[in-house]
């Protein structure tokens, strides 16, 4: 047998076996048409709803694209969160220190009250002093 084989000679050149497409094959044709067989196909994303052949390359190069679509939409999302929490933060930020100077500035209002009233209390105890000063000197 062997003897056989070394005498068997090709003169073409290797060449790759053609690619086997079951769903292009006419023989099948018949099977591939039936009702289950059609639904499971479409099910699995080999044919689409008209019966016809998905075209494997072409539906890849869509679902890159879609990936990329989502992928960008994912990091657009991203740095829109990431900006409105930095807005929100801003805006906390300003109004705490809004607040702030607003105890500050309330706070020195009451200070500048007690004062008055303290200067008012002080003035009209010198004011009494002073008359109570007089009108002992003059009963002297």
């Amino acid at each position: 047998m062997e003897e056989r084989e070394r005498g068997f000679e090709v003169r073409s050149a290797p060449a790759p076996l053609p690619r086997y497409d079951a769903l292009r094959d006419t023989n099948l044709r018949q099977y591939f048409e039936s009702r289950t067989v059609q639904k499971y196909l479409q099910k699995m994303g080999w044919v689409d709803k008209e019966g016809k052949i998905v075209d494997l390359d072409k539906f890849r190069g869509k679902l890159n694209i879609i990936e990329q679509e989502f992928k960008y939409a994912e990091k657009t999302e991203f740095w829109r969160v990431k900006e409105e929490e930095e807005m929100r933060r801003t805006h906390q930020a300003r109004r705490e220190r809004a607040l702030e100077e607003a105890k500050k500035l309330e706070r020195a209002n009451r200070i500048r009250e007690e004062n008055r009233i303290r200067r008012g209390i002080i003035s009209a105890v010198k004011n009494q002093s002073a008359h109570e000063l007089k009108k002992q000197t003059n009963d002297m």
